[in-house]
């Protein structure tokens, strides 16, 4: 029997599992699927300009209407998908009012501000009023290193169709082109496993079990009363908090019997709490990239970023910039230099389902895909944009070949987004947070389970409309939040 039982060792769950022990007077226990490798932990997770591929879900989309599917990169071990991410860009104040305007109060921007500058110890701005400056996570753009020389072209040639220079893209209401933020220290990624729960740092109180995957969450009545494992074992709890992520905690909802009814009773559970919110409202960044024809020599670390956001002409200059120009330095080999462009706002949704009711099986999982007409207008004003910025005379002096792929005419522009368009792993949204769950709402506005008692989700899938940023900092933000909320009711 615990106080408290955390399903998911993710960005989020680290967090969760800190902030809810550090007072010693409950009992805390933090279940994750993978492995807990902090204090042996590969060189591939530690290097903060790169990415490992390994311990992964395994994850893969349905087909979209061409056929194709997408793997989807989810971290299987304690830190979870913060293992592969190493950016930490907030998103714009309008994002968080956004979420306020749809009945979350308390979620305005001056309202989760605080909880930014705690998480964060900012190495460039950290004296600003908007920032943090002793939190456990580290913020730093890398100032002292210098561009490679295409990536120094590419600023410029940004600057020169007319995107503002940036020194600090979490600045509330910066909207130009500049360096990346980045939640390293000295080419080391930190993720919230790390900063939150370093090796030999675990309170006593806490318990952590790593390989260790849930089924379900045991209720009486409608009282979360703890988990049970998929190996069968049944663990006790006062409180349940799912932060199994956004392709993780609607799942597991579901096979509790808390979701969609009619999805619920076609896989054969019993319906407890019919929420059709849960595995609706699936959100990511589309995107697409046009090579710039680089093929010149490449740097393998630092492999620094630049971001360039604006708004296209469908937004207002007063709301979160809805496209975004992204760049890096040359990878691969052969090098390539390429710019995405990503869709920041989409309109287009997707769906998380159940194939059965075993949960050895993967999630079904439907990618918006970019289904809504909007969107693929929206990418493609974006695309032409990044065409603008590869065409510049800084950036064509040093690739020898013609950017590619190019377009001739808006229909011709059209076809090429929507055969070349892909989802970014920035997914959020399938446990959505909101006042009313006849509108969809799966969680009230202290991440509670509408319908539910002592049942919380803590992480990226209660965001009800994804930020025009990377996700990483905002879940961490949540989390941070939503556990001072959680210890206030226990």
């Amino acid at each position: 029997m615990f106080d408290v039982v955390i399903v998911g060792g993710g960005a989020a769950g680290c967090v969760v599992a800190a902030r809810l022990s550090e007072s010693g007077s409950r009992s805390v226990l933090l279940l994750e699927a993978g492995p807990d490798l902090r204090a042996n932990l590969p060189d591939g997770f530690r290097d903060g300009w790169g990415m490992s591929r390994e311990f992964d879900w395994g994850y893969a989309s349905e087909p979209d209407a061409r056929g194709v599917v997408e793997n989807l990169r989810r971290g299987k071990l304690l830190g979870g998908t913060a293992r592969v991410t190493r950016f930490a860009v907030r998103g714009a104040p309008g994002d968080y009012d956004g979420w306020a305007a749809l009945g979350n109060v308390g979620w305005g921007f001056e309202d989760v501000l605080p909880y930014f500058t705690r998480l964060e110890a900012d190495a460039d701005f950290g004296d600003q009023p908007w920032h943090g400056d002793r939190g456990p996570m580290p913020v730093s753009r890398y100032l002292d290193i210098e561009f490679t020389e295409i990536g120094a072209a590419a600023l410029t040639a940004l600057e020169a169709v007319g995107f503002p220079l940036v020194e600090d893209h979490n600045r509330p209401g910066a909207v130009g082109a500049g360096r990346m933020p980045m939640s390293s220290r000295d080419g080391i990624r930190v993720t919230t496993a790390d900063a939150y729960l370093p090796v030999g740092g675990t309170p006593r109180n806490l318990t952590i079990r790593p390989d260790t995957q849930v089924a379900e969450v045991v209720f009486e009545s409608t009282r979360a009363s703890g988990v049970q494992l998929v190996d069968g074992a049944l663990i006790e709890a006062g409180w349940v908090v799912l932060s199994a992520g956004t392709y993780g905690s609607a799942p597991i909802l579901m096979r509790s019997g808390i979701g969609p009814a009619e999805h619920l009773r076609s896989v054969g559970i019993p319906v407890r709490v019919d929420l059709p919110g849960v595995g609706a409202n699936l959100a990511d960044h589309g995107g697409t990239d046009i090579d710039c024809g680089y093929r010149g020599p490449a740097r393998t670390t630092p492999n620094l970023h630049m971001i360039a956001t604006f708004h296209s002409a469908a937004a207002s200059s007063d709301e979160a910039p809805d496209l975004m120009l992204w760049l890096r330095d040359p990878i691969g080999d052969p090098p390539v230099f390429q710019i995405d462009t990503v869709l920041l706002r989409p309109r287009s949704r997707g769906t998380v389902r159940l194939r059965s009711a075993d949960p050895s099986e993967p999630p079904r999982i439907d990618l918006p895909n970019l289904r809504d007409p909007f969107d693929v207008e929206l990418l493609a004003e974006g695309y032409i944009r990044a065409c603008e910025v590869a065409s510049r005379p800084e950036i064509r002096r040093l690739c020898a070949d013609p950017p590619s792929p190019l377009a001739r005419g808006a229909a011709e522009l059209r076809d090429l987004i929507r055969a070349n368009g892909y989802s970014f792993p920035h997914v959020v949204g399938t446990c959505s947070m909101g006042p009313r769950p006849d509108d969809g709402a799966v969680v009230d506005t202290s991440g509670r389970v509408h319908g539910t008692e002592r049942l919380s989700v803590v992480d990226a899938s209660i965001t009800p409309n994804g930020p025009s940023a990377f996700t990483h900092f905002p879940t961490v933000m949540i989390a941070e939040r939503l556990s001072e909320r959680i210890a206030s009711l226990l």
